[in-house]
């Protein structure tokens, strides 16, 4: 009773991670547009961060809500050191990025790593609270 990556109840969150995620890079943009070195700075940054964000959650969701039957499998142990492998490439990247571009204006830099605690914190309160709004 393989899944796949992530578990059948947590898609919706990471749809809802997403659609948050986009809208934030748009407010990103808007903010940013009067300044290519700046809007350049903040895409870069979001991407680092993004990535880092979805490493981050792929990682935790196969080490703690994974069949405790499945973890003992080896494609699963590969699977949770390739993610995690992948969330210290996303930091080194973002780490560089951050230094590289150190006369980018702060909001760029604090909008772009932002997303790794907005997505999550909007994303949750959305699926708690505002989820059977539609029902």
């Amino acid at each position: 009773m393989n899944e796949g990556i992530l578990p059948h109840e947590s898609k919706r969150f990471v749809r809802v991670l997403l659609i948050i995620s986009l809208l934030w890079l748009l407010l990103g943009v808007v903010v940013h547009a009067n300044s290519e070195v700046q809007l350049v700075a903040f895409i870069q940054i979001f991407l680092f961060s993004f990535l880092d964000l979805i490493f981050l959650v792929l990682l935790f969701w196969n080490l703690f809500f994974m069949d405790p039957a499945q973890k003992t499998q080896r494609s699963n142990k590969i699977r949770i050191l390739v993610f995690g492998f992948f969330k210290l490439v996303c930091l080194a990247f973002l780490a560089i990025t951050l230094k590289r571009l150190r006369n980018a204006s702060a909001s760029s830099h604090l909008m772009g790593v932002s997303i790794i605690w907005i997505g999550p914190l909007i994303s949750g309160i959305y699926l708690k609270y505002f989820s059977n709004l539609k029902k």
